[in-house]
């Protein structure tokens, strides 16, 4: 029985892996995930399950990618099956470069901008039921259909401004690591040229 189970999360494994190598030679594939099963297997055999081999090794996607950076690199005339490798990789990188790291930075910085604008909301409702001001007078502090006033405005701001922090620091960290990713593949890509 846990072999069948070793099996299919190989399996799953494998099939994601060349998934995303399918413009590679059939050769190149066929070592690759050998080379993958063995050190599986061999990694079984020494008393990992399969749970903690499959978390230990690199994501498919960027197992593949680096596989992929490396078959680009070795080989230097064209041809289609080339092409199309160099057109996948650099599509992934500037999908990330062009996409995903902009919008991660600019929700990361919509979030703080957020925390302190809940502050300051927090604030101002706390004044409210104090300070007889009109501009304050007539700002109301609304969650769904409550008003708050005082000191649970303040708290309840507090409370949304730490949530908007943390999820804007979540959002650098992740825009953050896409940039150090792309990076070092790029450093790979072009130290593997020389």
């Amino acid at each position: 029985m846990r072999v069948k189970k070793t099996s299919t999360a190989l399996e799953k494994y494998l099939y994601q892996v060349d998934r995303r190598l399918r413009h590679m030679s059939v050769t190149e594939k066929t070592d690759i995930l050998s080379e993958l099963k063995n050190s599986f297997y061999e990694r079984q055999r020494n008393g990992q399950t399969e749970g903690e081999i499959i978390a230990e090794m690199e994501s498919p996607k960027s197992l593949a990618m680096s596989y992929l950076g490396e078959s680009i690199t070795r080989c230097d005339s064209f041809s289609w099956k080339n092409f199309m490798m160099v057109l996948g990789f650099y599509s992934y990188a500037s999908l990330v470069g062009a996409i995903i790291i902009p919008i991660l930075a600019v929700l990361a910085v919509a979030f703080f901008f957020s925390s302190g604008v809940s502050i300051l909301a927090g604030v101002l409702g706390m004044l409210k039921g104090v300070v007889h001001i009109p501009l304050v007078e007539d700002l109301r502090f609304m969650v769904f259909t409550y008003e708050l006033k005082g000191l649970p405005a303040l708290l309840f701001g507090l409370l949304l401004a730490i949530i908007f922090m943390a999820v804007g620091i979540l959002f650098w960290k992740c825009t953050v690591a896409m940039v150090r990713l792309l990076q070092t593949q790029r450093w790979n890509l072009r130290s593997k040229r020389a």
